[in-house]
C-alpha cells in the first residue's frame, strides 16, 4: 500500500511540473510584458557596414501605449540628407487588423503608407527590415517551445515564433528563432529563417541595463551574412513614462 501511495504521489508531482511548465506563448506574453511603462524616449546610433562602406545615421525613438495597442516614432537627426525622415507605426494587439506604418520624406514633404510587401524592404538601407522596427503582438505568431539550454553564461529558453496566415504573406520570415534570457525575458538572438528553411540573418542584443525598473537591451547588432553586411543599433539616453502626448503619435505629426 505505501508503494502504491508513493508512486501515486510521484505521479501527481510530475503532473503538477507539467501543468505549470511554460509554453512557448506563455514565454512570449513574459517578454511582451517587460516594458511596464506607458511610454518610452531613447536616442540611437544605427551603423550600417556593407563590405567597405559604412553608413552612420542617428535619430530619436519615442513610443506610447494606447490601451493593448502600442504606436512608435522613429525621427532622423543625422546625417543631413536623411534629417527630418520620420517613421510612424501603429501596433494593434487584434492580429485580423493590419499593422499601420507610413513615412516622411521632407524633401517631397510627402507622406506614404507602407503595406503589405513594402514591410519587406530594407529599413534606411541597414539590415533591419521595415516589418523588424515594429511592434509584433503576441498573436500575431504561433510559439513553439524548443528546449531550455544556455547561450554563453545565461540560462535561455529557445522558442520558435511563426507567422499566423494572415500575416505571413507580408513577412519576409517563415520563422523567428528566439533565444530568451530567463532572468530578463528579454531575447538575446534572434534567429530569422526564410520559406525554404535557410538562414536569412541574426540579431543580438546586449548590453542589457535595468532603466527605470524595466530591463532593456541598449545594443543590437543584426548581420545577413549573404550580403557581408551588419547593423549595429546603439541606444543611449533611455527613458520611460514621459507623459508625451497623444498627438504626437497621429499621423498629422509627421510634418511638423
Amino acid at each position: 500500500m505505501k508503494h502504491v501511495t508513493a508512486l501515486i504521489l510521484l505521479g501527481c508531482i510530475v503532473f503538477y511540473g507539467e501543468a505549470n511548465a511554460l509554453t512557448g506563448r506563455d514565454i512570449a506574453v513574459k517578454m511582451d510584458e517587460v516594458d511596464t511603462s506607458a511610454d518610452g524616449q531613447r536616442e540611437a546610433t544605427m551603423v550600417i557596414e556593407r563590405g567597405s562602406q559604412k553608413l552612420v545615421r542617428k535619430l530619436r525613438m519615442q513610443n506610447k501605449k494606447f490601451g493593448v495597442d502600442e504606436r512608435t516614432l522613429i525621427t532622423f537627426v543625422e546625417p543631413a540628407d536623411v534629417r527630418d525622415t520620420k517613421y510612424l507605426s501603429w501596433v494593434y494587439d487584434n492580429p485580423e487588423q493590419d499593422d499601420d506604418l507610413w513615412v516622411y520624406f521632407p524633401t517631397e514633404n510627402l507622406v506614404r503608407r507602407i503595406s503589405g510587401g513594402g514591410k519587406k524592404g530594407s529599413f534606411m538601407r541597414s539590415d533591419f527590415a521595415n516589418e523588424d522596427i515594429e511592434q509584433r503582438a503576441v498573436d500575431d505568431d504561433t510559439h513553439t517551445l524548443v528546449e531550455e539550454t544556455t547561450e554563453g553564461d545565461r540560462a535561455v529558453y529557445v522558442i520558435e515564433s511563426v507567422p499566423i496566415p494572415i500575416k505571413a504573406t507580408d513577412s519576409n520570415y517563415a520563422k523567428r528563432k528566439l533565444w530568451v534570457d530567463k532572468e530578463y525575458w528579454l531575447p538575446v538572438r534572434i534567429e530569422y529563417y526564410d520559406r525554404r528553411d535557410r538562414l536569412l540573418k541574426t540579431m543580438v542584443q546586449g548590453g542589457i541595463e535595468n532603466i527605470d525598473g524595466i530591463w532593456t537591451a541598449t545594443k543590437l547588432i543584426m548581420e545577413t551574412p549573404r550580403r557581408n553586411s551588419k547593423t549595429l543599433m546603439q541606444y543611449f539616453n533611455v527613458a520611460y513614462s514621459l507623459g508625451q502626448p497623444d498627438d504626437a503619435f497621429e499621423q498629422g505629426a509627421l510634418k511638423r
